[in-house]
């Protein structure tokens, strides 16, 4: 009688959280473009109110095979349509330096020793995200120099041995012996001597140098001071704004899901668009990433031994956010009633009228078993204040590691 009784709680449960609602899902068909999962994407439901924002942030989970196309057709398309200047990068500033070298057409270094310790670590041992930037590198060059775009990366320093390189080459041959092996001493000695350095009349290099080593010396010596890789991010990111002029600039960014979620305080999204320095929050808009029956790379080690796939390094992991063990979002049936298996769909949730602006449903987080972090719905905020629009995609594959 009991399990009875509990197969019964847990079926009308079951039944409750899985319903649409019409309100939302007549809103939906309006306002969603269903297109194919193939390697060429192109959205053609964007307004014109859309192409005049000023910063544009997409947000993925790094780990499902749709993420790299997706930045990719974005960022191409709001070139094409608007003359993006700056593409914002999630690494730090020595692999962006070197990336941007490699998209110009350096091979001075291969992908793979740029990408070598990105935080974003399946980016770096996988060969679906070096195919992104090969991609990238092709339409760089097709570009007329009128249109050239700049990478710029804000993220924290992660390789400190590509950092050393280039300190090397930026800094006159008698400097080189003194720059320490060690990240801890180098960190001091870029708060210090470095800075020295810097400072002196003695020091004949051009102005772009001399900027680059600046930007360096306060990455450097800031790693121990800022802790919060948003922090850091939004940092950077006022940084390069006042010293390039960006006031008047087209700035896309492609980013972990995380990092572009507006309405927190701790993200770089939502610092920067409640900094009343600048001029982005009316200005901006984050296109955030959902999942439903898809696949993600997941190092097995982080998985309970039953899940994961037996002997292998990595776990091909099944992955929906409407899965209500591990993460169910609230009115994602709303999502799947407008939306078909392997698509990657555009949804706008900001239009006159939406019934997102004044509702959290489509993105409060529902689970019972906690293997990633969720996020917490500031009380008195809608849906629209995290992101404006989604990529709802359904049965994407994960990323796959290269084989060791």
């Amino acid at each position: 009688m009991k399990n009875y009784i509990l197969i019964c709680l847990l079926t009308c449960i079951f039944l409750f959280t899985s319903c649409s609602s019409s309100k939302y899902v007549n809103y939906l068909k309006e306002h969603t473009e269903v297109v194919k999962m193939t390697d060429t994407l192109q959205f053609n439901s964007l307004s014109e109110g859309f192409y005049k924002n000023k910063l544009f942030f997409v947000g993925e989970v790094h780990e499902v095979d749709t993420s790299p196309r997706i930045d990719f057709a974005m960022f191409t398309q709001l070139h094409e349509k608007i003359n993006i200047a700056i593409y914002l990068a999630e690494m730090d500033l020595a692999q962006g330096y070197y990336l941007q070298k490699y998209l110009e057409g350096s091979d001075d270094l291969e992908l793979k020793e740029i990408l070598k310790k990105w935080e974003v670590y399946i980016g770096s041992i996988s060969n679906q995200y070096r195919n992104k930037w090969v991609k990238m590198r092709a339409y760089y060059s097709s570009l007329p120099t009128s249109s050239k775009f700049k990478l710029v990366a804000i993220d924290k320093i992660a390789d400190f041995d590509l950092l050393r390189k280039l300190l090397k080459e930026k800094l006159p041959y008698q400097y080189h012996s003194e720059i320490p092996a060690d990240d801890t001493t180098l960190i001091s000695w870029s708060k210090n001597r470095l800075n020295v350095i810097l400072k002196s009349d003695a020091l004949q290099l051009e102005s772009e140098a001399i900027t680059l080593l600046k930007n360096i010396q306060f990455n450097v010596s800031n790693y121990q001071e800022i802790k919060s890789r948003d922090q850091f991010m939004y940092e950077n990111f006022k940084r390069y704004y006042t010293q390039n002029q960006w006031e008047h600039e087209n700035i896309y960014g492609g980013f972990g899901f995380a990092h572009t979620l507006q309405a927190y305080d701790y993200t770089v999204a939502g610092k920067i668009k409640k900094d009343t320095d600048l001029p982005y929050y009316d200005k901006m808009v984050s296109m955030n990433a959902l999942y439903v029956d898809s696949k993600l790379t997941v190092e097995s080690s982080s998985l309970p031994r039953f899940m994961q796939d037996k002997g292998k390094k990595f776990t091909r992991f099944n992955y929906s956010q409407d899965n209500r063990l591990f993460m169910y979002i609230k009115g994602i049936a709303d999502y799947k009633k407008v939306t078909r298996p392997n698509t990657i769909s555009l949804l706008q949730l900001d239009a006159k009228d939406s019934p997102y602006l004044n509702s959290t449903r489509g993105t409060k987080v529902k689970k019972l078993i906690t293997i990633w972090d969720g996020y917490d719905i500031i009380e008195g905020t809608s849906t629209t204040d995290y992101a404006q629009y989604v990529f709802f995609i359904r049965n994407a594959d994960w990323i796959q590691p290269d084989k060791e």
